[in-house]
């Protein structure tokens, strides 16, 4: 298991920001935190633009996606981000308060626009607000890429605010990690 991996596995009830930059290590973080899961029979929730091709990487990656169906919900994001924002507030409120549950949310829309750097930052601390209702751990997972150069460093501070733990995932397997009181 990886470092980032091990450090994922110590924490409780804790909402994550995954940083990023797409790659290989990327997928092995997210799908290696699902396999975890679904070895303790927990519901795992994978948020996608690209359903299909996630229940194939995760074969891939072996995760026994027949056998698991029952703990695997991959939930389709819609392609306009204005549509995304009232699904995942609604899939937050409808996981299992009985079940322990994992999340990783994807979030490769090109953040473009303060407007729409403004309404994610919205979303994550309306999660973090409910986060008392979900029994577990939540990875919301950003390619930093994907945000614009000139507000990037505005949302990275934004998301810091409702998140409790940070990891920092480079492609060369350089990572770090971070706990907020």
């Amino acid at each position: 298991m990886t470092e980032v991996g091990q450090y994922l596995e110590k924490l409780e009830k804790t909402h994550i920001v995954l940083f990023h930059e797409g790659g290989k290590e990327t997928k092995e973080t997210e799908f290696g935190f699902i396999n975890k899961g679904l070895a303790k029979k927990e519901h795992c929730f994978y948020t996608t633009q690209k359903p299909e091709q996630i229940i194939n990487e995760m074969k891939e990656f072996g995760i026994d996606t027949e056998s698991n169906k029952e703990f695997i919900h991959i939930v389709e994001i819609p392609e306009k981000f204005e549509d995304y924002s009232k699904m995942i507030l609604d899939k937050v409120d409808s996981l299992p308060e009985d079940s322990k549950v994992r999340v990783v949310s994807t979030h490769y829309f090109d953040f473009n626009t303060e407007e729409k750097t403004d309404r994610m930052a919205e979303i994550e601390q309306c999660v973090d607000d409910n986060f008392h209702k979900i029994n577990g751990n939540f990875v919301c997972s950003f390619e930093v890429i994907q945000i614009d150069d000139a507000i990037r460093a505005r949302f990275l501070n934004q998301l810091l605010d409702s998140h409790k733990a940070i990891i920092f995932l480079r492609k060369d397997k350089d990572s770090e990690m971070f706990t907020l009181p």
